[in-house]
């Protein structure tokens, strides 16, 4: 082609399937279809959004291409190359489709759709058009219908029956035009803006009066701004016509306010940086402007927060821009708070909390450059900074970071690779790093920075375990134990002392399940294989998977008994015990209930804060990165949670949950501790917690992987299996597994695990089954699995490749 325009694009789409398809390109549209644009195409008998990620010149003259039908972006393409190129990189590693890798990199209310439509555009063209018989008599009710306004396509095609042929002809004849009606984000509030154009001396005393008040405000005001001024919308309409002014509508900007009301703000004055903190800036300091990745290791209060802020505040003075990731969302708004005494208003906050309009609003920040850091959970790592000098990944051995459903990537691990794209420094920090990143550290991948005492020579707390064999459970609590008698003597100390407590219970409702006592009958979920959990608040009995419900019932439906049971304890029987046993101590609860209502997540936080709660009860939630001065005891109800799970990772998980909570005790004024409830109080995860000691668990945890064969030892691949129908299920499975078992033949030393029911057998409705793969040849593993599977369907049967799985349940 002539001039340089592309005549075709490669366009990935948000859908189970590999590779891109190529779409001719209107001429129409060939100034706007730009690398990264959305665009919306033709997939099968519908429309749908894909992503533009390469531009041809041509192609195969006897293929007919469908055409783009409209371009979804209106200034700039909403993916950078950055992203694309990174979204192509996890795409070939996590064997994901590319467009699904590029859905996730947006706010999910930006898979915008559009609407086509016909509109009447040469109305006095009619009587020639008959003359000459370009169009024929039927054709007038179309023109006269448009004549009133223009209609959707699908109403004329559908409703009104209108042929294609007939349409042609009128837009032949010149007398209709299709266009493409984009609908707008979803959830995206709009306000309407002024702005001043160009002055007319021959303007009404109103019309003058409008436009000196919108020069003395620079030229822009909101339509809402100036009718609170008295400027009518009559008047604004009139300026309009004549060219004065521009109308036009924008997204409505949030400010950072709006996100962090009720939170502390107050500026914490000159940090004074302890030995360790300000080696670890100078090591990062000298790498800025190259790839570096850095693992600190710093035990919790040595001022890992006050590292990073300084470091992303040197990316800053250089031009360029950081982006900080945090596991849970939780933990944006006490971050946030942080950024904005350093950084001003030139920080944008991405998680998907935010209402559709504050996402989108915050994103579009980033994507013009209008801010300085990005905070967020892992989707925020596609954060479209076109400047970025450094990523933070704070917490890096949460699990959290991992995404569960497809496309299934580690944004820790991606976080490097995009600073190896960026030829930027990357930071993994943590008090318990993942074995994953320890062992890169250990084999020269990474630098490692240790951080071992808190500041100002703050004491770690003092951990100890109470043996809950030794412990007699409460009558009422059937062989469970809440609060021990040592438990229970500690937290009225610290009441009586003044101070505050954690309490952490990683479960949340009443109780996990409900016991018929006459005949043993559990209360499960229809359609998955785990009880249904009691909360007793809300009056009901509820799955944690698939969120079915039901009231809790006053006889048991088998043998019509009345001594129904809730069994063990969670977040609420643990609030109710609080209460009796401490009737005048005030308490709150961090949950994922509790924290449902927005603003809730803040107000619960800073009522702890300033000390209007005296003790806080939560799940893991509460367990990382918050910094509550007069904490002195975390109380841990039960450890033995996680390492009763079928789950290679068990023991890290404990230490890691352990460690944390451990870490919100003593960092104050005042000494800490931390009582441990657990009926095995010499298991080495528990032990090593007990000693704050990580690199005793690590050489520990590193021995069993490699005994066993485990990550980070060797490469894992899971592929689970899932379908309504069972012998569907097991049929792909087990044609799978002889697959798979060809295609590693020749790769030595890779085991199989499967196929075989996953320990979860069935959630949503859907029966489960499972392969792991576990092999020293990380690559080839890919390899062979892509060969084996990418191709292959099975009619009724999901397959998600998982590689680099964390949650194997």
């Amino acid at each position: 082609m002539s001039s340089g325009i592309s005549a075709l694009a490669a366009v990935a789409l948000p859908v189970a399937m590999h590779g891109e398809l190529t779409y001719a390109i209107p001429p129409e549209l060939r100034d706007d279809v730009r690398l990264g644009t959305r665009v919306e195409v033709p997939l099968g008998p519908k429309l749908t959004t894909g992503f533009v990620v390469g531009l041809l010149d041509r192609a195969d003259p006897d293929v007919k291409l469908k055409p783009i039908r409209a371009v979804l972006d209106d200034d700039e393409p909403a993916l950078i190359p950055e992203i694309i190129e990174l979204c192509r990189w996890a795409s070939d590693y996590y064997l994901a489709p590319l467009g699904e890798m590029l859905r996730v990199a947006l706010p999910a209310n930006m898979s915008a759709r559009g609407k086509r439509q016909a509109v009447l555009v040469g109305g006095d063209l009619v009587d020639d058009a008959l003359t000459s018989r370009q169009i024929l008599e039927s054709d007038l009710a179309i023109v006269n219908e448009l004549r009133k306004r223009p209609l959707p396509l699908n109403a004329l095609l559908q409703e009104m029956k209108v042929g294609r042929s007939a349409l042609d002809r009128l837009r032949g004849a010149g007398i209709i035009a299709i266009n493409d009606q984009l609908q707008d984000a979803k959830g995206v509030r709009y306000d309407r803006f002024v702005t001043f154009v160009s002055d007319d001396e021959k303007l009404a005393p109103k019309q003058r009066a409008a436009i000196d008040l919108l020069q003395t405000r620079g030229g822009e005001l909101s339509v809402r701004a100036l009718e609170h001024a008295g400027v009518s919308a009559a008047v604004l309409g009139a300026l309009a016509k004549k060219g004065v002014v521009k109308i036009e509508r924008r997204a409505r900007r949030h400010t950072l306010d709006a996100f962090l009301a009720g939170l502390d703000t107050a500026s914490l004055g000159e940090i004074r940086y302890s030995v360790e903190q300000r080696a670890a800036i100078d090591a990062v300091k000298k790498q800025l402007g190259t790839f570096a990745p850095f693992l600190l290791e710093g035990v919790t209060g040595s001022g890992k927060t006050e590292v990073y802020i300084e470091l992303m505040r040197e990316v800053v003075k250089r031009g360029e821009q950081a982006l900080l990731l945090v596991p849970e969302i939780s933990l944006t708004p006490v971050f946030a708070a942080r950024l904005k005494e350093r950084f001003g208003e030139r920080i944008a906050i991405l998680h998907s909390n935010l209402s559709p309009s504050e996402r989108y609003d915050q994103w579009w920040r980033a994507r013009r450059g209008e801010v300085d850091v990005a905070i967020g959970p892992r989707s925020a790592l596609f954060s479209p900074f076109q400047r970025l000098g450094l990523i933070v990944v704070d917490e890096e051995g949460d699990g959290a970071y991992k995404q569960e459903e497809t496309p299934r990537y580690n944004a820790r691990d991606l976080a490097v690779v995009r600073s190896q794209f960026r030829n930027c420094p990357v930071i993994l920090g943590s008090a318990t790093p993942s074995l994953e990143s320890r062992e890169n550290a250990a084999r020269g991948k990474y630098t490692l920075l240790r951080m071992s005492k808190r500041v100002e020579a703050r004491a770690l707390p003092d951990v100890e375990t109470i043996d809950l064999r030794k412990e007699r459970p409460e009558k009422e609590d059937k062989g469970f134990v809440i609060f021990s008698g040592p438990m229970r003597d500690a937290l009225r100390q610290t009441f009586e002392a003044g101070e505050q407590a954690i309490i952490l219970i990683n479960r949340r409702g009443y109780a996990p399940y409900l016991l018929c006592r006459e005949c043993g009958h559990e209360f499960r979920c229809r359609d998955c294989s785990v009880t249904l959990t009691v909360h007793r608040r809300a009056g009901q009995l509820i799955c944690h998977y698939c969120g079915n419900r039901r009231s809790i019932p006053t006889k048991c439906p088998l043998c019509s008994g009345e001594v129904l049971q809730p069994i063990g304890f969670g977040t609420e029987k643990v609030e109710e015990r609080f209460h009796r046993d401490f009737p005048q101590v005030s308490v709150d609860v961090l949950d994922r209930d509790s924290t449902r209502r927005k603003g809730s997540l803040v107000a619960i936080l800073e009522r702890f804060r300033r000390g209007d709660t005296r003790a806080l009860i939560g799940t893991q939630m509460l367990s990382k990165g918050h910094h509550f001065p007069n904490v002195t005891l975390t109380a841990v109800l039960n450890a033995d949670s996680i390492l009763g799970y079928p789950d290679f990772r068990s023991a890290e998980k404990t230490f890691y949950l352990l460690t944390q909570v451990a870490g919100r005790a003593g960092r104050g004024e005042l000494r800490g501790k931390v009582l441990i409830q657990t009926a095995f109080p010499q298991h080495y995860a528990i032990q090593h917690a007990l000693h704050h000691d990580y690199e005793a668990f690590y050489e520990a945890e590193i021995e069993f992987r490699k005994t066993f064969h485990y990550p980070p030892v060797t490469s894992m691949i899971a592929l689970l299996f899932r379908g309504e129908v069972l012998p569907d299920v097991e049929r792909a499975a087990t044609e799978s597994g002889r697959r798979l078992e060809e295609a590693v033949q020749p790769l030595a030393g890779t085991r199989i695990q499967g196929p075989a029911p996953a320990p979860l057998a069935r959630i949503k409705g859907e029966w489960r089954y499972q392969i792991l793969l576990r092999s020293p040849h990380r690559a080839p593993l890919r390899r062979a699995v892509a060969a084996a599977m990418l191709s292959r369907k099975w009619k009724g049967v999901d397959v998600a490749i998982d590689v680099d799985p964390i949650n194997i349940l």
